[in-house]
């Protein structure tokens, strides 16, 4: 938290999630128990952080949505923090805007920049 202040200062969007990568639902909708995943960014001084907390007891491998302005399609965002082992490097996707596809384990946190 120290070393990256976005955490702590950035501007908060929670973000649309999607399990096949077309439909897309934010966590206040109703579908969420569904979904198990809640995303959320940070953003400050035109640099994005996702976060996600799957909730669920098994992997969740689910597309979240980043910003659209912020990211070129097919660059990637590296892994922060990770409380469980998942992928060091994700490629951003055009979907809904754009998103990336996250793997992630059983109640685990990652960090994405």
């Amino acid at each position: 938290m120290k070393t990256r202040p976005i955490l702590l200062e950035g501007d908060f969007y929670p973000r649309a999630t999607s399990q096949n990568g077309i439909d897309y639902i934010l966590p206040t909708d109703a579908e969420l128990p569904e979904h198990k995943v809640i995303a959320w960014s940070r953003v400050l001084d035109g640099r994005e952080v996702l976060c996600a907390i799957n909730l669920a007891g098994d992997h969740a491998v689910i597309f979240a949505t980043i910003d659209d302005d912020l990211h070129e399609v097919n660059s990637r965002m590296r892994c922060l923090y990770a409380s469980d082992l998942s992928p060091a490097e994700l490629n951003v996707e055009v979907r809904n805007g754009k998103s990336i596809r996250l793997t992630i384990p059983p109640h685990a946190l990652v960090i994405y920049e």
